[in-house]
């Protein structure tokens, strides 16, 4: 592992990697289920001392370096009462979930993070560092907008901020399963109601204290609460288990679904190394994460039949009881208005994007979890997703899977070189 800390340096890492034809892996945010910033035989190439986030207030420009967490970007846009196109998990790289698409809270409004970025400073394989843009190297910055992972080491970020002087509502609900049949209900009004300002997510997951799953909630408001809770009034009014919903600061929103095991393994999110638990026996469980799409309405009886499938996985393996499902319902009008070949994020259609985040320990559970999890997976995509679709045509509405989703989660780069 080398761990940099410039752009220089990196460069340096990938000559060296690129002459000597050793296999290495970029290590953003650290945050990957299949091992994409690790590699065995080969080098990790750290940029985890790369954090430096820097905000120009009057253009609203964010320069954000290629191993910046999206907390950080967060922090920084909000000293200036702005707000950037970032991911719903504060706690994964920015680079590696930008370079991917990059779905956020504000997409309804602003579009995708690739949207909103302006340039990338880039280290191609024979060392030399260039910047990405519409106006230099077009192609490159065509290609790293949605599959940029492959074509080089992304130093640095320019990304467009928006005004975003007020908190916002937002937070998690939990409701027990005879709630489902009201929640889909809701889910399937929301691309006529919503302005772009609102995001509804619902799924499942099951609690250490129950025999079976939950219904989670997650809503998003970018406006007052007494607006949000008119909006939201369908599922407010249900009664809850658990609800968690509030007036929150933008740069607290994206922390509401982050994983207490990745907290506890970095410690702070704020200090540049990792550290990691002194005492073994905080085992950090294996993780896999999917998805698949679906389009609006969703058949209620689909969806019950999913939550029994899911609800049968969890309880037919017990170590899996902190997994979970998400309908990620993020308005695409904004996202659509840009041709599916403007970038190489070929996936501006009509659906909403699906994930199933499982996580189990045992290495002996591996082929049968990710079995499990690829067949429920599959099957949404078939019967809930775009490819149903009588009139669906891929050059127009895409592929309909989000490379963030594709076995690897944001945040990570795999990055493979050899010698020509």
């Amino acid at each position: 592992m080398v761990r940099v800390t410039s752009s220089d340096e990196a460069a340096t890492v990938v000559r060296f990697a690129t002459c000597h034809e050793i296999p290495f892996t970029v290590r953003g945010g650290g945050y990957s289920t299949s091992g994409a910033s690790t590699t065995h035989g080969g080098l990790v190439l750290d940029l985890c001392r790369l954090r430096d986030v820097h905000v120009d207030p009057y253009s609203r420009v964010l320069t954000v370096q290629g191993g910046a967490l999206w907390e950080d970007v967060d922090i920084a846009a909000a000293q200036y009462k702005l707000a950037v196109v970032g991911s719903t998990l504060n706690q994964i790289g920015a680079a590696g979930a930008t370079l991917g698409g990059g779905y956020g809270w504000l997409t309804g409004q602003y579009g995708l993070a690739i949207d909103n970025l302006l340039w990338a400073r880039m280290i191609l394989a024979d060392g030399s560092i260039v910047i990405a843009s519409e106006e230099q190297y077009p192609d490159l910055f065509w290609a790293i907008r949605g599959a940029g992972q492959s074509f080089g080491v992304a130093v640095e970020l320019g990304f467009r901020a928006h005004k975003q002087d007020h908190h916002v509502f937002a937070g998690t609900l939990l409701f027990t399963a005879d709630k489902l049949h009201a929640i889909v209900n809701f889910a399937n009004q929301f691309e006529t109601i919503t302005d772009g300002k609102q995001g509804f997510w619902f799924g499942l997951t099951m609690l250490p204290s129950m025999a079976q799953c939950s219904i989670l909630v997650v809503v998003f408001y970018n406006g007052p609460q007494a607006a949000a809770q008119r909006f939201f009034s369908p599922i407010l009014s249900l009664e809850s288990v658990m609800d968690r919903t509030q007036m929150l600061p933008y740069d607290s929103l994206n922390g509401i679904l982050n994983s207490v095991d990745i907290l506890a393994c970095r410690g702070s999110l704020s200090r540049v190394d990792i550290k990691y638990p002194a005492d073994m026996s905080v085992i950090v469980p294996r993780k896999s994460l999917r998805g698949s799409n679906v389009t609006l309405p969703l058949d209620v009886d689909f969806v019950l039949s999913i939550y029994d499938e899911f609800n049968s996985v969890l309880r037919d393996y017990p170590q899996t009881r902190e997994s979970r499902l998400l309908f990620e319902l993020l308005p695409n009008i904004q996202l659509a208005k840009v041709p599916n070949d403007a970038t190489a994020f070929a996936s501006r259609g009509p659906y909403y994007n699906v994930s199933t985040l499982f996580e189990w320990s045992g290495a002996y559970l591996d082929h049968r979890i990710r079995s499990r999890q690829k067949s429920l997976m599959d099957r949404i995509g078939t019967r809930g997703g775009i490819a149903r679709q009588p009139n669906y045509n891929m050059s127009k509405h895409g592929t309909g899977l989000y490379a963030n989703y594709a076995g690897m989660l944001p945040g990570e780069v795999n990055f493979f070189i050899h010698c020509r």
